[in-house]
């Protein structure tokens, strides 16, 4: 124990030990600490606006018809994309560094020794839209030793018919959340479609989506499909979509809750008539949705969004279709 002692006293006394320390104390300083950071960036605003339907309904405004005093500031006071001109720009930096390149010029956001951000405008023609209006599409990269990973369509702004408007707005804070909204402006209004959240999975080195959610369903990823009751549902026009793949004249949500009823519906008298477990339903809708939601990543280019939400739609459907034609063969035996 002596001779032990005397080891740990001499080393605590040497050149050796005392570097470490040092190592140990400079490191978070020198190491850790990022090359650049420019978080949070974008539209604050953007995160708080999950509530799509809330939303809309404060952004009704007939931009063609003259309105009362009071309405006017109502609209005025309650409807967060009103002041979007004079608030947008609020939490942007604006001498942040910028780095050409022989394809882009890049903005970084962030760069540290692990990885970077950086965002880049590119110019992307949609149809149907002015491109005199229209402003370069900004892409958000994800950049790990010097190399491109993963990118994620983040901004645009369009300009239709009768000066209406089609944009994508973002905000990304200090912990890399990722927040994404697609938004516009028509005449009855403005109008919020989607709502998504991000954040950066390190291990993958990706953008990974947590939640999707727009004014008629809600993903959570990676295994909950969530769609909203309406008002105006009508079995029979889900069950007018009654072939291998869904026609473009379909309701898609529709035709989804319609299945959805019926396999609850049989489920049930599955339980009653067997052994099934009464959490069968709950496990095979999970396993399902898992399926269908990660089938497709889903990304906010414009030109992925509804493709996305149709494919998403035929594979629920179709696997709703399939266990419908199974429990009714197993109700057929009993």
């Amino acid at each position: 124990m002596k001779i032990f002692k005397v080891k740990i006293i001499k080393l605590i006394n040497s050149k050796l030990f005392i570097g470490l320390c040092l190592l140990i104390i400079f490191t978070p300083a020198t190491f850790s600490k990022p090359l650049n950071n420019s978080l949070p960036y974008g539209w604050s605003k953007v995160k708080n606006m999950s509530d799509i339907e809330t939303i809309n309904k404060k952004c009704e405004y007939n931009f063609f018809v003259e309105h009362t005093k009071q309405e006017t500031k109502y609209f005025e006071k309650n409807c967060p994309f009103e002041s979007l001109e004079s608030t947008s720009d609020s939490d942007i930096p604006e001498n942040i560094e910028k780095e050409d390149s022989v394809s882009d010029k890049r903005v970084y956001l962030y760069q540290s020794g692990k990885f970077s951000l950086f965002l880049v405008e590119k110019n992307i023609k949609v149809p149907y839209f002015d491109t005199y209006y229209e402003s370069p599409t900004i892409i958000l990269f994800l950049e790990k030793d010097g190399q491109i990973v993963d990118q994620l369509t983040v901004s645009w702004h369009r300009t239709g018919e009768f000066g209406f408007t089609d944009e994508l707005s973002y905000y990304i804070d200090k912990k890399f959340n990722i927040f994404i909204i697609n938004h516009g402006a028509d005449e009855e209004g403005y109008w919020l479609y989607l709502w998504a959240h991000y954040k950066i999975d390190f291990k993958q080195n990706k953008f990974k989506a947590i939640k999707i959610k727009t004014n008629r369903e809600q993903i959570n990823f990676p295994d909950n499909l969530i769609v909203y009751s309406k008002p105006y549902y009508n079995e029979n026009s889900g069950k007018l979509c009654l072939e291998e793949e869904l026609d473009t004249e379909c309701n898609e949500p529709n035709t989804y809750t319609y299945y959805l009823n019926e396999v609850k519906k049989n489920t049930a008298l599955l339980v009653k008539k067997s052994k099934t477990s009464k959490n069968f339903f709950p496990l095979f809708k999970k396993k399902l949705d898992q399926a269908c939601i990660t089938m497709h990543k889903f990304d906010n280019n414009n030109d992925v969004i509804l493709p996305y939400f149709k494919y998403l739609y035929l594979c629920e459907v179709n696997g709703l279709k399939q266990e419908l034609i199974r429990i009714e063969k197993e109700l057929g035996k009993k």
